[in-house]
Parts: C-alpha cells; structure tokens; sequence
C-alpha cells in the first residue's frame, strides 16, 4: 500500500463522545479509561485484543487508537441496530507520518 494512495482514516465512535474527543483527541483503548466516555465495542473483541502485543514493542494493541482504512466495515455493520448515535470521523492521513503509528493489513484483533 502506498501511502499516498489513502486520502483518509475513520474513526467510529458514539455521538455522545464527539465532544471529548474535541478537547482530548481519539484515545487509545487504556487512555479512554480516564475520560467519561460511551464505548460500543463489541465486548468479545476487546477481550481479544487486550493482551495482543505489538510486534517489536513494549506496548499492546489496547495502548493504540483504531482507525480504519475504511468505514464500512464489519464494525460499522455489527452497530447499525445503533446508526442513530454513531459517527463516523473523517481523519486526516497525515496521522500515518506521525511517530509510534502502527499499521496493520488486517484486522488487528484476528489471530493470525
């Protein structure tokens, strides 16, 4: 994949939380811990990805924010029962040149 290629990532996250995510910015799984916030993960899948380390790091997959390549995906399709209070953030892809970012070609939480 070029980078070049990806005009944008997106971010789904409740209504509710917009507002947060202004002052705080997109948190990661364990920093959101600190703020009010409505979660509408799927609770099997944060099971899965709370001890999946990052290859070459100290750190856990729950230590990153997701974003995706593209919104619609499973996710997005699993909470449609919810359209009415999500949101899908259009993000910038200059993220990607930021340091510490970490790009995966699958889903993150799958076992390989």
């Amino acid at each position: 994949m070029n980078q070049t290629d990806i005009n944008e990532l997106y971010c789904i996250v409740p209504i509710s939380n917009v507002a947060s995510i202004l002052r705080e910015g997109i948190l990661s799984h364990n920093e959101a811990r600190r703020v009010h916030h409505r979660s509408i993960a799927e609770q099997g899948v944060q099971e899965r990805r709370q001890n999946k380390k990052i290859p070459g790091t100290t750190k856990h997959l729950h230590d990153y924010a997701n974003l995706y390549f593209d919104a619609h995906n499973p996710m997005l399709s699993v909470r449609r029962y919810i359209n009415d209070s999500i949101c899908v953030l259009r993000i910038n892809s200059e993220v990607l040149s930021l340091d510490g970012v970490i790009v995966t070609d699958q889903n993150a939480s799958r076992d390989c």
